[in-house]
């Protein structure tokens, strides 16, 4: 688990591991879908477009799928509902959601530029599973979308595949949660609401992210609201105008004003809340940030299945296995057509593995509903195709790239 690969020096920036490989999974598929394109005639730009409205449609349709599947439970009662809202930095994202979204609107998109919706599908399809492959790791690297405890009775890990993820990552949380794990009271949080929870005084675990954050970073608001009240003060000491007062005095209460975003926003009231426990080196002191995360780090989650790194594999293996039929089919839109039906049976097996998505429909986990859903579909697009349709689509024209004159 590594939720931040890089911090830039000075500005407190963190590379999301999470983003990072959305990312390169994004850009290597389009990479490899436009050469598939130049392989069998057909235009590289559109393909370029097609990715662009799958990239926008595909996180929008995404964010709000997971906004709607678990609206009571982390949106509902948040006080920057807003910001929560657009904020994809930590995950948040429901694969299916943008599968559906960008799906349609690209089959609009071709359809109207009068090219073939059979071939460009057909081409999109092998490189969407790589890019989804590409992705899960960083899931993986986020701790979302974990499976289940992976255990044998004696509590030793069951699988050598089993992974251990740290003390506050979404595993431990849930685990926590279910009553799986226990935790010593300095890492357990009650009465305190941070933005990051939806829960009025309930108890939760110290957020990871309080523990990681660096000292600079953590302490920077608060010396910045001192040193605004200092300069106030000695302003005053030395007769300021009232003009220049106001303007300190406005400086004061817009850096207060940070402080309580920055304390809320980050939970740093938990970790204050933490602090206040005696030290176990010294309990006439309180505990310190160091002692806290040495005191975390013994309490991890219990081993569970890799999940992302199971989707991943299986992923990258339908994308390989979907780029042989490619260069081997004779009948367009076939491709698209085996990926309705391969994708599903994936999910819903992974589904039955992960632990992170509750049984609200019909017994199933909403993804697990909707992969039935689209192996149905699969079935009646692939008997439509080739009941009713021709083996290569009357719109299928060579591309011919445009001369520039001499």
């Amino acid at each position: 688990m590594l939720p931040e690969i890089w911090t830039m020096p000075g500005t407190g920036w963190q590379l999301k591991g999470y983003g990072l490989m959305m990312t390169v999974g994004f850009l290597s598929g389009v990479y490899l879908a436009m050469r598939r394109a130049l392989r069998v005639k057909c235009d590289p730009d559109m393909v370029l477009n097609c990715s662009l409205i799958a990239l926008i449609g595909g996180v929008v349709g995404s964010r709000v799928f997971y906004v709607v599947h678990y609206w009571d439970e982390q949106f509902a009662q948040r006080a920057d509902l807003l910001f929560a809202l657009i904020d994809i930095t930590r995950g948040g994202l429901e694969f299916i959601g943008g599968l559906l979204t960008a799906t349609i609107l690209i089959v609009l998109y071709v359809w109207k530029k009068g090219c073939s919706v059979r071939v460009y599908v057909d081409i999109l399809a092998v490189s969407t599973m790589w890019s989804l492959g590409v992705a899960r790791t960083g899931c993986f690297l986020n701790g979302c979308c974990f499976g289940g405890v992976c255990i044998d009775p004696q509590g030793h890990r069951a699988s050598a595949l089993a992974v251990e993820f740290p003390f506050g990552s979404p595993a431990a949380v849930r685990q926590w949660e279910n009553r799986q794990i226990t935790l010593p009271a300095e890492l357990i949080v009650d009465g305190f609401k941070p933005s990051t929870t939806s829960s009025l005084g309930h108890s939760f675990p110290l957020p990871r992210e309080v523990l990681s954050m660096s000292d600079e970073k953590r302490d920077r608001p608060r010396l910045e609201y001192e040193n605004a009240r200092r300069t106030l003060e000695q302003a005053k000491q030395m007769g300021a105008d009232a003009n220049e007062i106001k303007a300190l005095a406005d400086d004061v209460d817009s850096s207060k004003q940070r402080l309580e975003s920055h304390r809320l926003g980050s939970a740093l009231g938990a970790l204050d809340l933490a602090r206040a426990y005696p030290s176990r080196e010294d309990p006439a002191r309180s505990s310190t940030v160091g002692e806290l995360r040495e005191l975390a780090a013994e309490y991890p989650a219990r081993w569970v299945h890799p999940t992302q790194l199971y989707s991943s594999a299986a992923a990258i293996l339908l994308s390989v296995f979907l780029g042989r039929v490619f260069h081997r089919r004779k009948r367009h839109g076939v491709i698209f057509g085996l990926m309705l039906l391969l994708y599903p049976v994936m999910r819903f097996i992974i589904e039955s593995i992960r632990a992170d998505n509750p049984l609200d429909s019909f017994g199933l986990t909403v993804s697990q509903a909707i992969a039935v859903g689209m192996f149905v579909v699969g079935c009646v697009y692939l008997f439509v195709l080739y009941r009713y349709f021709p083996l290569r689509s009357p719109r299928a024209v060579p591309y011919v790239p445009d001369v520039e004159p001499a």
